[in-house]
Parts: C-alpha cells; sequence; structure tokens
C-alpha cells in the first residue's frame, strides 16, 4: 500500500494523465469543421467523424472497463493511453481524411482512463477516492475547455497545425503512467463474446440511428434498421448477460439500488448537459441583427468565452468531495440537477445580454463539474471491488448514452423551430426548457439515492 505522500503523487499523476482526455476531447470540435476547405470534404464527411467519434465512446466504454477488472487495471491503462498516443501523433503529423477518421476512433480509448484509474485508486487507497476522482474530473473540465482555444489559436491560419496541441500531454501521459502503483487485483476472468459482440454493434446500431436521425430523418430506413437492430442486439446481450453464468458485464450489480439511482441520473444529467454544447455556439455566433438572438461572436471568442464553463466546472469539481462529505451524497447530487435547470432557467432570462448570458454559463459549470464529479465517486461505491471499473464503465455509458439522445433531441427541436434556415428564438426557449426540465428529471431520480451499504467507512469518510 502506497504511502500517504506517494498516494498524493499518484493522484496527481492521474489528473495529469486525465488531462490527455480533456484536450483530445476539447481540441476536435473547433478543428473539424476548419477542415473542409484544406481536404476538400463535405460537411457530411465531417458529420460522418463526428459520429465515429460517438459511437467509439459508446462501444469501447464497456469493453476497457471490464478488461481492466479482467486482466488488471495498470496494464490495461498503459495499453489505452498507447492507443491514444498513436492517434494524436497520426493526425498531426499525416493528416489526412484517412488518418484523421482512424485517429478519432483511437482517441477514443480515453474512455477508459477514469474507470482504469479508479480501479487503481479504490485498490490502493479506498479512503483518497473521492478527492482522487475530484481531481481528475476538476482537470478534465479545464483542459476540455483550453483544448478548443489553444486549437483554435494554434490552427487559426492552417486548421492542422491544431492537432499538435496534444501532443505534449500523450507524451507527458505516456511518461506518467509508471507513476500508477502495482496493486492489481485481477479476475483473469475470460471475456464473453457473444454478449461482447451483441453489446457492442447494438450500441453502433442504436447510436447511429439517434445520431443520424435528423439528418437521415426519423422515419428513413437506415434510421429505423439500424434502430430496431440495435435495440433487439442490445435485448440480446442483456438477456445473456441476466441469465448466463459466464457474462460480459455483471449485469447483477443493478440489483443494488445506489447503482440504479446512479446511472438513471448520469443519464438524465448527460442528456441536459453536453448535449448543448453545439447549439451554445450557434447562439454565440448568431448575429442578433438577422436572427434576433446572438451575439455575433467569433470562433475563437466563443471558444474563449466557454472558459467561464471550463473554470467554474473545475471549481465545482473540486469542491465536491467536501460537498459530498459536509452535505451528503443526496443533496449534492439534487443540487446539481437544480444548479442545472437554473442555469437554463437564467439563459431563457437573461440572453439578450451578454452579462446575463454569461451567469447561465457560470451557473452550468458549476453543475457541471458537481455531477461528473459525484456521479463517478458514487457509481462504484455500492459495488465489491473487484467491479469497480466495469461499474465506473456502466456510469461513463449511461453518461454517453444520455449525451447522444439529448444531442438528437436538440437536433429535433432545431429542425422543428426554423426560419431561414435558422434556428429561431423560440427554438432556443424550447431547448433550455426542455434541458431544464431533463435536469429536474436528475435531480428527482438523485432524491432515491441512499448510502449503500457495501461502501466502507473509509470510502466515504475522505
Amino acid at each position: 500500500m502506497p504511502t500517504t505522500r506517494s498516494i498524493g503523487t499518484v493522484i496527481v499523476a492521474m489528473a495529469l494523465i486525465e488531462a490527455l482526455s480533456g484536450i483530445t476531447q476539447g481540441y476536435i470540435n473547433p478543428i473539424l469543421p476548419a477542415l473542409g476547405p484544406v481536404l476538400k470534404i463535405n460537411d457530411s464527411t465531417i458529420n460522418g467523424i463526428f459520429l465515429l467519434s460517438q459511437v467509439g465512446f459508446a462501444v469501447l466504454t464497456p469493453i476497457i472497463s471490464r478488461m481492466g477488472d479482467s486482466f488488471g487495471y495498470r496494464p490495461v491503462l498503459r495499453g489505452s493511453i498507447l492507443v491514444v498516443a498513436v492517434g494524436v501523433f497520426l493526425m498531426a503529423m499525416f493528416p489526412t481524411l484517412w488518418t484523421i477518421m482512424i485517429g478519432v476512433v483511437l482517441l477514443t480509448s480515453v474512455v477508459g482512463f477514469i474507470p482504469l484509474m479508479m480501479g487503481i485508486l479504490r485498490t490502493a487507497s479506498p479512503s483518497h477516492m473521492r478527492i482522487g476522482v475530484s481531481s481528475m474530473i476538476a482537470m478534465l473540465m479545464v483542459t476540455v475547455g483550453t483544448g478548443g482555444l489553444l486549437a483554435g489559436v494554434v490552427g487559426m491560419n492552417t486548421p492542422t497545425k491544431g492537432f499538435w496541441v496534444a501532443v505534449p500531454f500523450a507524451v507527458a501521459a505516456l511518461v506518467l503512467v509508471v507513476l500508477m502503483p502495482d496493486v492489481d487485483t485481477p479476475t483473469h476472468e475470460r471475456l464473453a463474446i457473444v454478449p461482447l459482440l451483441a453489446c457492442s454493434l447494438g450500441l453502433i446500431g442504436f447510436v447511429t440511428a439517434i445520431s443520424m436521425g435528423p439528418d437521415w430523418g426519423w422515419t428513413d430506413v437506415r434510421t429505423i434498421g439500424s434502430g430496431l437492430l440495435g435495440l433487439a442486439l442490445l435485448a440480446v446481450w442483456i438477456r445473456w448477460d441476466s441469465t448466463q453464468r459466464r457474462t460480459f458485464v455483471n449485469l447483477a450489480m443493478f440489483q443494488i439500488r445506489q447503482v440504479r439511482v446512479i446511472s438513471g441520473a448520469t443519464f438524465f444529467f448527460g442528456f441536459a448537459s453536453i448535449s448543448y454544447i453545439s447549439s451554445n455556439a450557434i447562439f454565440l455566433y448568431s448575429d442578433s441583427n438577422k436572427a434576433g438572438y446572438g451575439f455575433g461572436l467569433s470562433s475563437l471568442q466563443i471558444a474563449s468565452l466557454f472558459l467561464i464553463v471550463s473554470l467554474t466546472s473545475f471549481l465545482a469539481s473540486m469542491l465536491t468531495t467536501r460537498l459530498l462529505r459536509q452535505v451528503g451524497e443526496r443533496i449534492t447530487l439534487v443540487g446539481a440537477g437544480l444548479m442545472l435547470c437554473l442555469a437554463f432557467a437564467a439563459m431563457a432570462l437573461l440572453h439578450q445580454s451578454l452579462p446575463g448570458y454569461c451567469v447561465g454559463l457560470a451557473l452550468f459549470g458549476i453543475g457541471l463539474g458537481i455531477y461528473q464529479a459525484s456521479t463517478r465517486a458514487l457509481a462504484v461505491e455500492g459495488v465489491e471491488p473487484a467491479l469497480t471499473a466495469t461499474a465506473a464503465g456502466i456510469n461513463e455509458l449511461a453518461l454517453s448514452v444520455g449525451i447522444a439522445v439529448g444531442a438528437a433531441v436538440v437536433k429535433l427541436l432545431s429542425s422543428a423551430f426554423l426560419s431561414g434556415g435558422d434556428i429561431t428564438s423560440h427554438g432556443f426557449v424550447a431547448i433550455w426548457t426542455t434541458l431544464a426540465a431533463a435536469a429536474l428529471v436528475a435531480a428527482l431520480i438523485a432524491t432515491r439515492y441512499t448510502r449503500p451499504v457495501l461502501a466502507s467507512t473509509a470510502e466515504v469518510s475522505a
């Protein structure tokens, strides 16, 4: 067992490794749209690259997490970092359409960072679990914002140069992973291939349908076909893992009330938060003289303004451990939902002035930081230590699916309120109202949370 001082070093190393995840998730959005004229690709191809990213996040989340529990957190973490580093270097050194498509898929391996590092931390020192998760999420929040800003500045004249922003972070992660303690207690349980394939292919079909539905049309045969096939395969996966002895994911953990509550709340938190980011850029970019709303900001100004969200979520994440200890888990979770609800209400009421809208963004960042840190920490406290990474991965999957469903709903509302090709002001009001309602649902689900019996005193006292 590491000493208290070495645990502090490990947590700092984990936070810096998570910085690679934040940078790679933050720098893609401003780079890809600018690549159209450079690589001669159209909007449809760019949307396809974004779809690859969404599918990769959904599919790899349960796989990498499960591999961590089975084969050891440290070796799987090393492999995940190496895969991400290959993607980073590939896109930076050889920026073509095919290398970018491959690189974007490789980058989605970052979904395993937090579950795997949580497994290491819970095994090494359960009493530092919450502060460790808060530190990682705080770093994630601030680097997502700065990643987009740095990529925009570096790639201002040549967009492909923006890919070099992630290179030093990839090198740092490869170096820092050696500081992870050798405390693995793998189960050495082999992955069941049938439910793994059913889960993976089902997620591909479902995420493709809800992501492309607004573009293809919800009644299009491609949308209906991929959606129904995805749901059917997911049903096969759930049936198999619920009845067979050898499973891909131990779904028996959903018999634990806390796992169900956190997963449900996380889904609606993702629905109500990350899915709004693209609409936020559209609102800020729009010219009020033409659209009736917006402030006519440039891409660089939007990225700079988004630092409000990054900084407030950073501070909120760092304070989450204290909130969990002083006011309790249930109040913290409910407060995060109410804060997001209040943020969208502020946007709806104060969106005519930039300072007023910034108030909404600041509240949005606070709610984002609190739920990101608290749901991840609480997602694993009710399960056996041997299932730590799998439970964390299930929570990440709930977040990814919630984001995808929320983004589809936002696109649907945007399409329903169009005038001259642009979203009307009533459309944004509908979006803010819908996301506020989703945040309220997350808060209501969170009221069902109770501290699990399995959670040790060390885990909840830090």
